[in-house]
Order: C-alpha cells, then structure tokens, then sequence
C-alpha cells in the first residue's frame, strides 16, 4: 500500500517532493547546517538526482519523501522513508530541519505522522539508523517508541540501529 501524497499535521503540511522542490531542498542542502550525508551539496544535479530517486521509490515502493512546510508555506525540511543498503529490505526513516528552525519539535512532529503511515501501509518494522553523536536524533526516535537494537562501525563512525515496530 503506497502512502499518501500529502497530509497534515497540527503545524506542517507535509507533500511528496518533486522536481519543483529542487530549489528549496537544493537550498538546504547547500547550507552549512547539512547534516544528512558527507555535508553541503553544492552540486543541483545531485540534488536533481537525489529527488529522482526518491520519486522512483515512490512510483516503484510506495514510500513517501515528504517536504515539509508550515501554514504559511515556509519550507522547513524534509521526512521520509527508503530501503538502503544499511536495514536490507526493511524501511529506514529519515529527516532533515533547516538549521533556523530546529529545536521547535518540527523534526519529532513529521517523523511522528510518518512512522505512523509506514506501519499503517504494512510495514511491521521501520528504522533508524543515527551515529551516536546524534544525540538530538536519537532523542527524538527514542521519544517515538524507537528501541535501540544494536550498534556498528560504519566506514568512518558507528552507527546506532532504532528500531520501531508496529506490534509495539
């Protein structure tokens, strides 16, 4: 079962992302407070190819890449689920606030909505992968019902398994 397109939470509007957002993701991911990934992407082509992607999974998986935008149409950030190569098959969650506007519960607010629709669309479990570092992320998933299940090095940190399952 696909997830939605778009929905709403008490102060987000959260809408599929699409080539038409590549100026306001490009916009975040060029900025210093990047924190998914190896840091600011200066490059629109692979924040054109990071979109397409994300499109794909959608039209291929039915997993959702949200924008994120308040009532007056701020674009804030970006939530979503993939299949990477970190949880085999099994969803992972991601998001990403611009730098201005954390700390306001916006990133607790969409990953709240999007775990929710994961497991309503079939998915027993969904998980987040976080270096330890992350003390903020792991905060928030934790908050959610998260369990941390296991830790690894990656190739240049350790990597902190969450995850959340719908039985719980």
């Amino acid at each position: 079962m696909a997830m939605p397109e778009t929905l709403q939470t008490q102060r987000l509007v959260l809408r599929l992302l699409g080539p038409g957002d590549l100026d306001s993701v490009h916009a975040l991911f060029s900025s210093a407070g990047h924190t998914i990934g190896d840091g600011p992407v200066s490059n629109r082509e692979s924040t054109a190819q990071w979109l397409a992607r994300r499109q794909m999974r959608y039209a291929t998986q039915g997993l959702a890449w949200y924008g994120l935008w308040t009532a007056d149409r701020t674009f804030v950030g970006n939530c979503g689920v993939f299949v990477g190569t970190r949880c085999g098959a099994e969803p992972e969650i991601g998001y990403e606030i611009n730098f201005a506007y954390r700390g306001q519960g916006l990133a607790r607010e969409a990953a709240a909505e999007v775990t929710h629709l994961v497991h309503e669309a079939g998915h027993e479990h969904l998980w987040a992968t976080i270096q330890p570092s992350n003390l903020v992320s792991a905060h928030i998933v934790r908050s959610l019902g998260y369990q941390l299940v296991r830790s690894r090095a990656d190739s240049e940190d350790s990597i902190d398994y969450y995850l959340s399952s719908a039985t719980h």
